[in-house]
């Protein structure tokens, strides 16, 4: 793993975090990610004989800062700017075709940023800073966490998605994973929501695997002709050792007929409920079985 001290303004970075909170938490490193990337802080004031980890807390422009070491809020991100691993922030597949509404270099407005702690202090960073013809907003994602007399960074990425996505850090065993969640809505009788699972390896935010965690959709029913059917699937989700654990269920029901309450409708059909597995394998995550959706729906 490569470890590249970012040259900050240190002083300014320490007076901001002398201001923030300390939390005593981790009393040992087991289990947690390897830093990719760490920058120095000024050390916390402590009291004697207090050898505590403590988790500090960072705002997500100083990250931003951390994450991309040649940021300043005054001359913005370039195109062709680097993370602190070396690799470009928006040349790669997931970001093709975004575009600076704002143009080059890309002044950051920090409401565009978004950081949301999870357990033991790790914390997801998302800068929204490019726009797409569908309404998504993308840009660099890191998954990152600021401990004692350094600032540490786990691994970057790049996320496309509605601008409303909630990126947060989830434990699953010895793994960390970020989860995003995120709805796509054509209309009301057609909706879902996503879940998006990035695993950390060598030092990058790779996507994984993608599964339904809400969704609906009407259509005709075949079992009742001239009435439609809903399907309403809600998904139970656990993180255990050996991957995500998704306990899927699916409610079929005949919709209430629209001015005609002497039709035969507004009742239930089914209920099915069906148990599988995002399985982690290495640098994957395989589902054991196809989604209970795509088994149920049209079937009534």
């Amino acid at each position: 793993m490569m470890h590249r001290f970012a040259l900050l303004s240190l002083l300014g970075l320490s007076a901001c975090v002398e201001q923030n909170a300390l939390n005593p938490e981790v009393p040992a490193r087991k289990t947690l990610p390897v830093s990719v990337c760490t920058t120095p802080l000024t050390p916390p004031t402590r009291q004697r004989g207090d050898d505590r980890v403590l988790v500090r807390s960072l705002d997500a422009e100083q990250w931003l800062q951390i994450m991309v070491p040649k940021y300043t809020s005054a001359e913005g991100l370039s195109p062709t700017a680097t993370d602190c691993t070396g690799r470009h922030v928006f040349a790669n597949e997931t970001l093709r075709y975004g575009v600076s509404l704002r143009g080059w270099p890309r002044v950051v407005d920090p409401n565009e940023l978004d950081a949301r702690s999870g357990p033991k202090g790790l914390t997801a960073v998302r800068l929204n800073a490019v726009s797409f013809q569908n309404g998504d907003i993308g840009g660099p994602i890191g998954l990152v966490r600021a401990l004692d007399d350094r600032a540490e960074v786990y691994g970057v990425g790049s996320f496309r998605g509605p601008l409303d996505a909630k990126l947060e850090p989830v434990r699953m065993g010895n793994e960390v994973l970020l989860v995003a969640e995120y709805k796509r809505c054509p209309d009301v009788t057609n909706c879902r929501r996503i879940a998006d699972f990035f695993m950390l390896r060598r030092g990058r935010l790779i996507l994984a695997a993608t599964a339904d965690v809400e969704r609906v959709l009407r259509v005709p029913s075949r079992t009742e002709r001239g009435l439609y059917a809903e399907y309403r699937m809600t998904t139970d989700v656990t993180y255990r050792p050996e991957g995500v654990r998704l306990l899927e269920q699916v409610k079929v029901k005949i919709i209430p007929y629209p001015n005609e309450p002497e039709r035969d409708s507004d009742r239930v059909l089914r209920t099915v409920e069906f148990s599988r597995l995002l399985r982690l394998d290495r640098d994957a995550m395989f589902a054991t079985n196809e989604s209970l959706w795509e088994r149920v729906v049209g079937q009534d």
